[in-house]
């Protein structure tokens, strides 16, 4: 498996991935109104700015050339995309996808110390296993159940 930057030319296959797998595991946890908001967010329009003008960065791990997960980092250390398909979950992608996010950080911007994330639901664990704190209860916005969590390093 190979992990690399995802350009403006693969954004929409990374897209399709998040739709993908944010409708088997996190649209069950949201009502209508967060999946909306959540559909909106993701909208290639919108996001391929976002990476023209800096704003995200998307990384994803290929299996020779198929996309098997996606990573995304805003504003410099906020994951705000981390999605694996459902026949490659436990495998270690979204670590691996993880560190390598922590690793840019730590070179980028090296005054930085932490790696932030609004969990969804069904990841809490995920990112618990890994080493982040939740920095409060679950919280609710636009539809959108999450919790707010760190990583410090």
């Amino acid at each position: 498996m190979q992990l690399c930057k995802i350009t403006s030319g693969r954004l929409q296959d990374a897209l399709d991935l998040v739709w993908e797998v944010f409708q088997v595991f996190e649209a069950p946890d949201y009502e209508e109104m967060g999946i909306k908001t959540f559909r909106h967010f993701i909208e290639y329009g919108n996001m391929v700015e976002k990476v023209r003008q800096g704003e995200m960065t998307f990384w994803g791990c290929y299996l020779n050339t198929y996309l098997v997960g996606v990573i995304a980092l805003r504003e410099g250390q906020h994951i705000s995309l981390l999605f694996v398909r459902e026949q490659f979950h436990h495998l270690g992608i979204a670590k691996r996808l993880v560190r390598m996010a922590v690793a840019h950080v730590e070179t980028m911007e090296p005054d930085i110390r932490a790696v932030t994330v609004n969990s969804s639901p069904y990841a809490v664990g995920f990112y618990e296993k890994i080493g982040f704190q939740p920095l409060g209860p679950e919280k609710k916005a636009d539809g959108i159940r999450f919790t707010s969590m760190r990583l410090t390093f």
